[in-house]
């Protein structure tokens, strides 16, 4: 376990964060907030890709992220991680949302509408990659046949309505990123890593939003302090 402060480790919050996942986005959003933090790290079975054992000693679902409290309560669940610390870690409301109704729609769309297509690429992507010839045929055509009756169609709808909702503004909540910045950010990055979407070519202003996020110093800081961040190796 390691610190970002000198204060007592049992007076901070705890993030468990998980190699490769989407726990990196709320390790993003401590180094935002400055937020004196634990950080325990934990990495994926070699042969599997699943999340390790250890992990459901925090909490019965046996995934990260997972943010325990200095009671020892444990919040799963990203976006009921990211509420939590905007609201005890962001005295200022820097990060506070613009259009509340707005911010909470696009939260809900990176998860409820964005996670279920991402879902199905990613397990027919596992499955493509991991097939053994010629099998691999038959699961690149299965694929291709999801992608035409539904995934395809759903993944372009979801990514323009993104674009032409981000429009001219720096970030989704206005002027600073947002809670729902930073929800969105996961399943994007899935989408780029995999390469399914070519954001410069089809979503230019996507494109310099994830550029955005990339250049931030509280990003790279995050990406320091984890182990690793390839959405490619599972």
């Amino acid at each position: 376990m390691a610190s970002s402060d000198t204060k007592s480790p049992e007076s901070l919050v705890t993030l468990h964060h998980l190699n490769d996942s989407q726990s990196q986005r709320i390790l993003w959003l401590l180094e935002e907030l400055e937020t004196p933090y634990n950080l325990c790290l934990y990495s994926r079975d070699e042969k599997t890709k699943r999340a390790p054992p250890e992990l459901k000693a925090i909490h019965p679902l046996g995934k990260s992220p997972l943010l325990e409290l200095p009671d020892k309560r444990v919040i799963s669940e990203s976006s009921a991680i990211i509420a939590y610390l905007l609201r005890t870690g962001d005295p200022a409301r820097r990060f506070a949302a613009h259009d509340l109704v707005q911010d909470e729609v696009l939260t809900s769309f990176a998860g409820a509408t964005l996670g279920p297509v991402n879902g199905i690429e990613t397990l027919f992507d596992i499955a493509e990659k991991h097939t053994p010839w010629p099998l691999k045929l038959i699961a690149r055509t299965v694929r291709g046949g999801i992608q035409k009756v539904f995934t395809g169609a759903e993944l372009e709808n979801g990514l323009r309505y993104l674009e032409d909702e981000l429009g001219e503004k720096t970030w989704f909540n206005g002027d600073e990123l947002g809670r729902c910045d930073v929800m969105l950010s996961w399943p994007l990055d899935i989408q780029a890593q995999r390469g399914w979407v070519d954001f410069p070519a089809r979503f230019p202003k996507l494109a310099v939003w994830r550029a955005r996020i990339l250049e931030r110093e509280a990003w790279k800081r995050g990406i320091e302090k984890g182990n690793t961040y390839d959405l490619m190796s599972w």
